[in-house]
Parts: structure tokens; sequence; C-alpha cells
């Protein structure tokens, strides 16, 4: 009998930083404006929850997102992923931080460095003033900018930077120039998501305000798929020429530099989630933490986790899942490991269906992996609502 002992599996870690100066009306996240005073309570609350949670496997990253994590005071992001590296024995690969660049929420650059965070994402958004205003974010496009080389001054060498297109008023022309100059800064990653203008609550979107509801419904009428898709595939053209690999659905990274966080939710690999609203998952189980901001402190402050729901995924949502998070991956589901989780080839599985998404020119399927083609990338929900386990 072998005596070898197999590696721990790698764990991830995700920490919800809830705080905002300006709550955006298209964001769908757990956020909460006005309540800064409160940050240093939540940072204790956010010790106490990591000291309640199980300790499982090797941790191999920590996410700071929100919100505007940035918001934290540099030492008490230092503590946090202190406590982490000590609760799980060891400091991880990849810590990153999400912030905005706004001249009145800049992070100390060089103090986030000393206290562990080694990967920066940078809520850009646009670098054109009128997109900037049309979308109200709290920053110009020349303190975007400023921001960004203030971080590459500071040391950080692998920085992200997030851009939306899809934003009524945006042509085809602005979104390029755009573009061009984002690959101009030579950042490591860009994270490209069309506005989404979430109407109702559910599982993950928090309810939007009376407000922002309103603000929605009159950028909604004004929103051209067609131009999105165009936009869209403005990117992958443009990306592609300057050296990106264009990896998942919304990421492209220079060669080495992709997200290692958000990779393991694609593979569904295991992640504790700590904060208000932030998810977790063991690999069966998914769970879910309250999302009020003060019933999450009152719990946490009386010594118990949090929780606002769990669900355990039966073998067919498992297997819509395992296809659905793999298909926002350019490379495609994996058939030989679909099969050893599954005991059934994806094609076996849903022939029909494939079929037809392949017919269509939605999908690329060989003896490797079913993928999704590029055009199929644009129309990745009418491919998945095929396969939903309701809809057989």
């Amino acid at each position: 009998m072998s005596t070898e002992r197999r590696p721990p599996r790698p764990h991830h870690l995700y920490v919800h930083v809830p705080f905002c100066r300006l709550v955006c009306a298209y964001c769908d996240f757990v956020t909460v404006g006005g309540r800064a005073a409160e940050i240093p309570r939540y940072v204790d609350a956010l010790l106490a929850e990591l000291a309640l949670r199980p300790v499982v496997g090797q941790l191999r990253t920590i996410y700071f997102g929100g919100g505007t994590p940035s918001l934290l005071p540099t030492q008490s992001i230092g503590r946090l992923i202190d406590a982490a590296a000590s609760a799980w024995g060891g400091r991880p690969v990849e810590s990153t931080v999400e912030a905005n660049p706004g001249t009145r929420e800049r992070p100390d650059w060089a103090g986030l460095r000393a206290a562990g965070v080694t990967r920066l994402s940078l809520g850009i958004q646009s670098l054109a003033d009128v997109q900037l205003r049309a979308l109200a974010r709290g920053h110009t496009a020349a303190e975007a900018l400023d921001a960004y080389r203030a971080a590459r001054a500071a040391g950080f060498d692998n920085v992200s930077i997030d851009l939306i297109y899809g934003i009524p008023g945006q042509s085809l022309d602005d979104w390029r120039t755009t573009l061009r100059a984002a690959i101009g800064l030579a950042p490591d990653h860009l994270s490209l998501y069309g506005l989404q203008l979430v109407l109702a609550p559910d599982e993950w979107a928090a309810p939007p305000r009376p407000g922002a509801l309103r603000w929605r419904r009159r950028m909604a009428a004004r929103q051209d798929e067609d131009l999105a898709a165009a936009q869209y595939g403005t990117a992958e053209e443009l990306l592609d020429r300057a050296g990106y690999r264009h990896y998942e659905l919304s990421s492209w990274a220079v060669p080495g530099r992709e997200s290692l966080h958000n990779a393991a939710y694609w593979s569904r690999a295991p992640y504790t989630g700590i904060g208000a609203g932030a998810h977790s998952y063991d690999g069966n189980t998914r769970s879910w933490n309250e999302r009020d901001l003060d019933r999450y402190l009152e719990a946490v402050e009386n010594g118990t986790l949090p929780l606002g729901g769990r669900e355990s995924a039966d073998e067919p949502t498992r297997a819509f899942e395992a296809m659905a998070l793999g298909l926002r991956t350019v490379a495609g589901v994996e058939r030989a490991a679909f099969h050893a989780e599954f005991g059934i080839d994806p094609v076996g599985r849903w022939g029909t269906e494939l079929d037809a998404a392949e017919r269509q020119g939605l999908l690329a399927i060989d003896d490797v992996a079913v993928r999704l083609t590029p055009r199929g990338r644009l129309l990745a929900n009418e491919v998945l609502a095929e396969l939903l386990p309701a809809a057989r």
C-alpha cells in the first residue's frame, strides 16, 4: 500500500467589502454608501468570521472585492492577509485588491504592497469622460490614468483594468479609442464587461434601489445589442493583435497573468467567502452570508456564522454547472475530465442540444473539448439555456 501523501487541495478566499463613497446605479453587488465610519468594526467582524470558518486545503489566492475594498486602511488589509495566512499555514501566491482610481478613493499604493497585496484590479470602466459621466462614476479619465501610473510607480507588476462597453451613447469608434488607450498603458490583464442592467434581484444580484432602478430602465431602453456585439468583436480583434490572450468570456491577459482566483471559480474549485453577502463553495454545497450589513455584523459579533442560506447541488445541477462554467473559458469543457466526474461524455449527455448548437455555429466540438465559437461567445446564454436540467 502506498504511503505517499497527496498535496492538499488548493483553496481560495474571497473577502467582500461593501463600502463605497458613491454607489453606482448599475452595480448589483452588496454595497452601502455613507457608512465608512463603520469600517473598523467591519474589519473586526471579518477577522471574527474568518476564525469561525473551517480551514481546509492549501490557501492559494485571496481576492478583496466590493464595493470598494481599497477604502480599507492598508493596515487592515494586511491584518486580514496575515490572519488568513496564519489560519492556513502559508501565504497565498496571489492577493488581489479591487481599487477605484478617483482621487478621493485612491489608496496608498506602496502601503498595499507592504501589506502583502500582489495584484490590483482597477475599476477604470472608461477612458472617456463622457462615458464616465453617463455611468455617474466618481472619477475622470485623467484620474484613471494617473492612478494606473502611480500603482506602477509603487512597484505593482500585476495590474488588471476593468472597462465597460454597451454604454448608451458609446459608439464603436468611442470604444475603439478607449481600447487603444488601454492597450497603450500595457496592463497585464483586462476585464471587459457589457453594461448589465439587472431590473430584479436574484440570489446573486442585490435588490436595486428605487432611484437606481429608474436609471437602469432609462438606460436599458437606449441599449443596442447589435452595437454591443460589434464592440465585443472589436475588443477580440484589437486585444489579440496586441498580444493579449483571450482566456475567458470577459477576460484577456498577457500570457501567464491570468487571474488565478477567478480561474478557481470557473473550474469549480472550493472557496470560502467572508463578509456581507459573500458566497462559499465546498465542492458540493453552496452557501451565502447575510446581505444586510447590520444583520451580518450582529450575527458575527454574537459568535455565529452569518449564514443567509445554503443549498446542495444534485447531480444534474453539478453537471450543468460544469458545462456553464467550463464554457465561460475559451478552452471550453474537457470531455475526458467531464466523463471522469460524471460517468458520461458531455456529447453523450446532451447530444441533441450540442449538435444543434454546433450546426448553428455556436459550438466547436472535437475529440478533446466542447467550446464556444466566437459567435457562440456572444450567445452563450442561449446555448446554456438548452442545457438546463429543467429544459430537458
